[in-house]
């Protein structure tokens, strides 16, 4: 869990990542409206329990809406081809949860270009320039990318990493884990890497050589540092040192110039309870639980 000295931090939410894991938990509630809006109701209650508990002054949400018109996907056809569009009944609901997010007054970003990652490597960046530190919301090993000296990693759960600690966990900077990545690729997001080099020996040449660029100056002394059994990594790397650095550029994360880098745009905003309930109505929420969320989210201070 947080410390207490930690919730003055600006909270930023890997969004999509939360909608899912309600999408694939929570039985579906069907209304007059929608085929069902339990994803929803699943992530309104995450974002309620947030604010209640820890009173984040400045926060952002970030959604993925560019599965197949990435900017990646020019620069490599095949990037995340094995993911599948979302299904309509879930494209509404993510529509819903940036609905909620703007009558609470909450800021919220996506993009057909940009990622999720990107967004929040942007207003990350932002707010580190601020003068602020970033506590970054996600079970994304991706957005390790995003932590700084002062920022926090954390799945909402049990696991959280301070820069120091992640350092050590990884070995090298967090910033240098797109060269990780370079390396040894990622199936989940069709990232090719190095054939053959794997998690373990990837992690091995990082702790050693820190970056990419060390690795390929140092890469035929490789076996005097980390033995014999690595001499065949010599060949995969040289013979593939193209496509590891298209892989790196997969894997790295990229400013959007075109959001909004003012602290105060991330600032909770006054919540207009009419326009609250009207959209709760739309939502064919029943009447009880209805009433129930309004007075749960009167009690909401915004400071």
């Amino acid at each position: 869990m947080l410390n207490k000295s930690d919730y003055d931090k600006v909270f930023l939410i890997d969004s999509t990542g939360f909608v899912l894991k309600y999408w694939f938990s929570m039985p579906p509630v069907e209304t007059k409206n929608f085929e069902s809006i339990s994803a929803f109701l699943g992530f309104s209650s995450f974002v309620i329990g947030l604010l209640s508990k820890y009173k984040p002054i400045y926060i952002s949400f970030a959604f993925d809406e560019s599965l197949g018109t990435c900017f990646r996907n020019k620069i490599y056809p095949d990037y995340k081809k094995s993911r599948e569009s979302a299904p309509e009944e879930l494209k509404a609901q993510l529509t819903l949860c940036r609905e909620f997010l703007d009558v609470l007054g909450l800021d919220n970003n996506a993009s057909n270009t940009y990622e999720a990652d990107d967004i929040l490597y942007t207003v990350a960046k932002n707010v580190r320039e601020s003068g602020f530190n970033s506590i970054i919301l996600t079970n994304d090993k991706d957005l390790y990318q995003l932590v700084h000296p002062g920022d926090i990693w954390w799945d909402y759960k049990s696991k959280i990493f301070y820069y120091d600690g992640l350092l050590d966990f990884l070995g090298f900077v967090p910033q240098n884990l797109s060269d990780f990545l370079g390396l040894m690729g990622d199936s989940v997001d069709n990232i090719p890497g190095a054939p053959g080099l794997g998690e373990k020996t990837a992690m091995t040449l990082m702790s050693r050589y820190k970056d990419l660029e060390n690795l390929m100056i140092n890469i035929d002394s490789i076996t005097d540092h980390v033995g014999m059994k690595f001499k065949r990594f010599i060949k995969i790397i040289k013979e593939n040192k193209k496509i590891i650095y298209l892989s790196k550029k997969l894997a790295t994360l990229e400013y959007v110039d075109d959001l909004n880098n003012d602290l105060s745009s991330l600032k909770r905003e006054t919540i207009d309870f009419k326009k609250l309930e009207a959209f709760l109505i739309k939502t064919g929420m029943k009447e009880g639980q209805r009433n129930s969320w309004l007075r749960d989210i009167k009690k909401l201070v915004v400071l």
